[in-house]
């Protein structure tokens, strides 16, 4: 690896983890947006292979849903 000044490549590097803070957000109003979309579909019964949800059926997520919930740590 060629020799950086070690000020630009902290630059750079903060500007990586910017884009990847950023991208991670995104991509989990996305997530949030897409189980808001399949609770909606379950509730409508015209939506074919959206089964409703049980009546004993916990809030949770149904198992390989996504919680629309990231590893946010800061």
């Amino acid at each position: 690896m060629a020799e950086q000044d070690p000020g630009k490549l902290a630059d750079h590097l903060e500007e990586q983890a910017d884009d990847l803070e950023e991208r991670s957000h995104k991509l989990g109003a996305e997530t949030e947006d897409a189980a808001k979309e399949w609770e909606r579909k379950r509730s409508d019964p015209n939506v074919p292979g959206a089964p409703p949800r049980d009546e004993d059926e916990p809030d949770a997520p149904p198992t390989g849903a996504p919680s629309g919930k990231g590893d946010d740590r800061d």
